[in-house]
């Protein structure tokens, strides 16, 4: 049976940054065999290893439900969009978005739960960049779709940077791939000549 007591101080040694060696050399001057510090060690990686396990899963829930509750959002805006007026619009995303940063930054910076925290930052991007394509169709703001994808992945970045949750910029790439792909589509099969599609490409 693992030794509480060495277990925790090979865990305490660890965290300071001792190397495995020095942590033997202590051990064995101290009078442990190295059957029972090599216990130790495994019983340590163990509990790291189910603890990671247990990180990545809670991760994976909590991000799903992320997007479940954001298309739970966009499916009722799209199922009263017909209705509301275009302040209702603006307020209903400007608040969705301004509630999960604001939640998002509280909980990833001053609480405990803070995938649940990077989870809510992650919704809010989605509300951003779900938002610049509702505010065009709702104002019949004259662009080519790629531009909307440019505009978020802008947005995504400066997220990211600000929170430091730097996992975002994987959402930016995949943006950009979508903007990069869309421009050269439209560019090609659009019969018109037209220098915003052109000049906003370059921003690839």
């Amino acid at each position: 049976m693992v030794d509480p007591n060495l277990s925790e101080y090979v865990k305490t040694s660890l965290t300071q940054g001792k190397p495995k060696e020095e942590i033997y050399k202590e051990l064995l001057g101290q009078g442990w065999t190295i059957e029972v510090i090599q216990e130790s060690f495994n019983s340590i990686e163990t509990e790291q290893e189910k603890e990671d396990t247990s990180k990545k899963t809670i991760y994976i829930i909590v991000n799903s439900g992320v997007v479940l509750v954001g298309a739970g959002i966009f499916s009722f805006i799209a199922a009263n969009w017909l209705v509301m007026t275009k302040p209702t619009k603006m307020v209903i995303i400007l608040i969705s978005m301004i509630i999960s940063y604001g939640a998002g930054w509280y909980l990833k910076e001053k609480s405990e739960l803070q995938k649940t925290g990077e989870a809510l930052i992650l919704l809010g991007t989605i509300i951003y960049g779900a938002g610049i394509f509702l505010v065009a169709q709702m104002f019949n703001i004259r662009a080519n779709w790629p531009d909307g994808f440019i505009l978020w992945m802008i947005g995504v970045i400066a997220v990211a940077f600000v929170v430091e949750l730097y996992q975002l910029f994987y959402l930016a790439i995949l943006l950009g791939i979508i903007a990069l792909i869309g421009h050269p589509f439209l560019i090609f099969t659009s019969f018109e000549y037209n220098s915003f599609l052109l000049t906003s490409s370059f921003l690839l």
